[in-house]
């Protein structure tokens, strides 16, 4: 893409003639980030009577011409309908991929209905009920407010009017990069020429989209559906053999592990040599954390004691998720939520060794802020009083109980206070934060930094100029979070650690907030979340990862990393389960050598030591810090 195709959407280009002649790509293309499983939708109207496709491909593909449905014009074939006062589409160049222009939506406004306004085609050719058929797009977002960073469109192909019987519908995802998508589907009716349509979608909430490269074939009946290409998703570095994992590992034993060294005695301080060591680790130093609900904190049923066992067992850290919000503290939510529920759940948390991350005082959007301030925008000293209030209140009332507070959350698109207030205010309610508990570590935290792929985003180029202005202005910043709820379009392990090194510069921990990833396909979310977090536990900035929750039956969008609804564990869980109880755990018994020592590495955090000989045993504990650790165990 050309890199300053930011620029570019301000400016209208003159049509580029259009070959007739489709170009065949390879189905697997390094440039191209890939798109997502296709699924084989057709109309499942029982009086359709779509038979069953073939499963045996014929072989022919690439070696037979179809006919092209748009007429050698691609995208631009392409007319904006519906209400059109909603998009501002213009055709903008591109540079470096196998077309040369695309089109460009921007969504102004969020309608009813997602076909309320949307890109369409007529067909000019007949198409026959049975025809195979293939749709190749190009898409890709410029912005969008999507906790992935993801935009979203819609490819359909259907009659023209009623019933408007759809042969296909796709929904389309993706990050910045061009994402090259493979639409296979089989005509479910007999439609005569230009009564089918191809649609694009464009009734979402604000973004801005690109599409371009588009080629939609009929094969008639030469090809089977089995002869189409489809395209997983895939991200750079799943392979087993990517050279950064490797590099991972090495950085993981430098950065998470030390040296422990136990000498054993006698009471009068003699080594004991051949004495059996075990050493054991208990807890990391790094942070495993999750967001839980105060309320299975608090609750006696029987779900929530498995929810509250397998916290115990898999966590050193929790968000409470909605508990300590503005919006939910002030009634808007009803009565449920309550300070003195929260501050239970807290407590709770602490006495089973978790510490907590409060979240979040001040989220700045009026969508995200108690109704009662919004008729203050017009009267800023008295809204300025409220957040402030608010601010003070809230850190001084969970004083000594959170390890860490969000101050504010994502700026970049929830930002009505900052319009009012003047963007400074931030500073300010960092300071009063710290007032309120001096002991807390203070983060900003924001979306679509770690996630919607590599490169230079408006999101992240805004978050790093915020974390400057906070700390030019001498706000207390302890952290910077970083969300990381992902979707189709996944970043790399060599663009994360791009990221990280991004942001590492301010010299401030580094946490991933809010974890987890929206995919049907379990075994690459399983995939993915080993690699994610490898990569993020290998990285020293970074000082923990909290999932935004880890069980289906209490996740925001009923798919969370590690468990379904029946307690069934995921590939992801597996994963997890492997990372924290297995390769990044500490177990080894020794024996001490001559000067009554066991020397080994060990990943930081606390530790059981125990000694045996001469039946006698002592059990004592320690800790594991970066420079390591040294410690005598009398018998």
């Amino acid at each position: 893409m050309n890199p300053n195709a930011t620029k570019l959407a301000k400016l209208l280009f003159l049509l580029v003639a259009a070959s007739g002649c489709i170009r065949r790509d390879p189905v697997s293309n390094p440039q191209i980030q890939p798109g997502r499983p296709v699924p084989v939708a057709v109309n499942k109207d029982k009086n359709a009577g779509v038979t069953q496709a073939p499963t045996t491909p014929t072989g022919m593909f690439g070696k037979v011409a179809g006919a092209d449905l748009l007429s050698g014009k691609g995208i631009t074939s392409f007319e904006l309908f519906g209400q059109k006062e909603r998009v501002t589409l213009t055709k903008v160049p591109v540079e470096g991929m196998p077309f040369q222009e695309a089109y460009r939506a921007q969504i102004l406004s969020t309608p009813t209905n997602n076909w309320d306004v949307q890109l369409f085609a007529k067909a000019p050719a007949a198409v026959e009920k049975g025809d195979v058929l293939l749709a190749t797009l190009y898409f890709r977002t410029e912005w969008a407010p999507k906790e992935s960073g993801e935009g979203e469109s819609e490819f359909v192909f259907e009659r023209n009017k009623d019933p408007y019987t759809k042969s296909v519908t796709y929904p389309l995802h993706a990050s910045r990069d061009w994402k090259k998508v493979y639409i296979p589907f089989v005509a479910v009716e007999n439609l005569a020429a230009g009564d089918a349509q191809m649609v694009l979608r464009l009734g979402y909430a604000k973004e801005i989209v690109e599409f371009g490269g588009m080629t939609v074939e009929n094969f008639g009946k030469k090809l089977f559906l089995a002869d189409l290409p489809t395209t997983k998703i895939t991200y750079k570095g799943m392979e087993p053999n990517a050279a950064w994992r490797a590099e991972a590992d090495v950085r993981i034993d430098k950065y998470r592990k030390a040296p422990l060294t136990v000498i054993v005695t006698d009471a009068a301080g003699k080594p004991l040599p051949n004495v059996e060591v075990k050493v054991t680790l208990l807890e990391h130093a790094f942070g495993f954390g999750t967001c839980v609900p105060a309320a299975r904190i608090l609750s006696d049923g029987q779900t929530d004691e498995r929810f509250r066992a397998t916290l115990t067992e898999l966590f050193n850290v929790a968000t409470l998720e909605n508990d300590l919000k503005w919006v939910p503290l002030a009634g808007d939510w009803g009565k449920t939520f309550t300070t003195a529920r929260a501050i239970s759940a807290i407590d709770w948390l602490k006495a089973k060794g978790i510490f907590v991350r409060g979240h979040v005082l001040v989220w700045p959007g009026w969508n995200n802020l108690p109704r009662s301030l919004r008729p203050l925008a017009k009267e800023p000293a008295k809204l300025k009083a409220e957040v402030d209030q608010h601010v003070r209140e809230l850190s001084g009332t969970t004083k000594g109980k959170v390890a860490h507070w969000d101050v504010v959350n994502e700026p970049f698109d929830n930002h009505d206070l900052l319009d009012v207030l003047g963007s400074d205010v931030m500073a300010e309610w960092f300071a009063t934060a710290h007032a309120g508990d001096p002991a807390a570590k203070l983060f900003i935290n924001d979306y679509a930094i770690l996630s919607g792929g590599g490169g230079t985003t408006p999101h992240r180029d805004h978050y790093e100029k915020t974390i400057r202005q906070l700390i030019d202005k001498g706000a207390p910043l302890d952290g910077i979070g970083m969300q990381g709820h992902f979707g189709a379009s996944l970043t790399s392990p060599e663009d994360l650690t791009r990221i990280l090194d991004r942001f590492a510069k301010f010299n401030k921990t580094i946490w991933v907030t809010e974890y987890d990833i929206n995919l049907d396909d379990e075994v690459l979310a399983g995939g993915y979340t080993r690699d994610f977090y490898t990569t993020l536990f290998s990285h020293p900035a970074v000082g923990g990862i909290v999932m935004w929750g880890f069980w289906d039956g209490s996740h925001w969008k009923n798919n969370a990393p590690l468990y379904r609804r029946d307690w069934s564990l995921k590939p992801a869980g597996e994963a997890y389960r492997d990372l924290l109880k297995k390769a990044w755990h500490t177990e080894q018994t020794l024996p001490t050598d001559a000067q009554g020592t066991i020397l080994l590495r060990g990943f930081l955090g606390s530790y059981d030591v125990s000694v045996t000989a001469k039946g006698q045993s002592k059990t004592v504990k320690a800790d594991l810090g970066a420079s390591g650790s040294k410690i005598t165990v009398s018998l």
